[in-house]
């Protein structure tokens, strides 16, 4: 589980800890930091680096060799088609086998709040321009998949461990009742799978974030412009755009930016691809959800799947 609560390291010599090291290995500079907090810590460790670039922080994270290649061919090659605010990519330092340190721009703290119209319409246009631009642009460069496909496979990974842990775990009647009725919401999405396909077939394959969410996505004021910034890139892929559409978004305003791309999406398109975003979000919490029954702490695993189960219920009611 992750911890995001930020931790100022207290270290004698700043300019050895690892992460100061990489930096001016990287730069060939002899920085040293003003201040070094861990922001998170978890598959990935994340800090900001204060006052090692003219004075400014800089965010260094330590993570897979696979996510820091992903990341770099985002932020590289992908983002600088998107006529949008991006992070400023520093480049990024083998560490080991197999971790890599990836250093960004600081945005700042502040998530994006979809309760603020301005935040959630910024945010909106900004997904919008995203899979408007890169529509067909992200076919030769061996992203994963992120189609229906692999949801799919997420739905049936993660009932079969639920049903593993049924007959290994001694379960409490309402967490068992809790994960027989994840069962059948499964079961239910499962069988109505043809016509989410159907939804979201005809419309293309772009570049997605794959957890486009309030926690992952950073705001700030420039020059009295809202600027939007989405991070950790970890779980982007080649995919429909539904895939980005389960959370909270001004669907006026995704219809509108994507026309100023020369994309011309209608509403009931678009409806319905937020319809199936909804569902792919909850598949993909569940089973992520799932992989604490087995090997690891249950009761963290069924106190997730609760804390969603009704939104997922009404999501799969839905008519689309």
């Amino acid at each position: 589980m992750a911890d995001r609560i930020p931790v100022d390291i207290s270290i004698a010599r700043p300019g050895e800890h690892p992460a100061v090291v990489a930096w001016n290995r990287l730069r060939g500079a002899g920085a040293v930091p003003n201040r070094i907090t861990r922001l998170n810590q978890g598959h990935s460790v994340v800090y900001r680096l204060m006052g090692v670039k003219d004075g400014d922080s800089v965010i260094a994270k330590l993570c897979s060799r696979q996510d820091a290649e992903m990341t770099r061919v985002i932020c590289t090659r992908l983002l600088p088609l998107v006529p949008k605010p991006a992070l400023v990519f520093y480049g990024c330092l083998q560490a080991s086998m197999s971790d890599s340190w990836v250093f960004l721009e600081d945005a700042g703290s502040l998530k994006c709040s979809p309760d603020d119209p301005g935040q959630l319409s910024a945010m909106t246009a900004w997904l919008a321009a995203l899979h408007a631009c890169l529509a067909g642009h992200v076919k030769n460069l061996s992203l994963p998949d992120t189609g229906l496909s692999t949801y799919l496979k997420q739905l049936q990974t993660g009932r079969r461990r639920i049903v593993q842990s049924l007959s290994l775990l001694k379960l409490e009647a309402e967490d068992d009742t809790t994960l027989r009725s994840v069962i059948e919401w499964f079961d239910q999405v499962e069988a109505r799978w043809d016509k989410m396909q159907a939804l979201v077939g005809c419309g293309p394959r772009t570049l997605v974030h794959g957890d486009f969410a309030p926690k992952n996505i950073l705001v700030r004021q420039a020059a009295g412009t809202l600027e939007v910034f989405p991070i950790d890139w970890e779980t982007a892929g080649c995919g429909p755009p539904a895939a980005d559409m389960g959370e909270c978004l001004d669907l006026v305003t995704y219809q509108a930016e994507a026309l100023r791309y020369g994309v011309s999406w209608s509403a009931q398109t678009i409806r319905g691809w937020t319809a199936v975003g909804k569902i792919l979000r909850h598949i993909a919490a569940f089973e992520w959800a799932s992989a604490s029954l087995i090997g690891g702490w249950p009761p963290r695993g069924i106190r997730r799947m609760k804390a969603r189960l009704e939104d997922a219920w009404i999501a799969s009611a839905l008519e689309f």
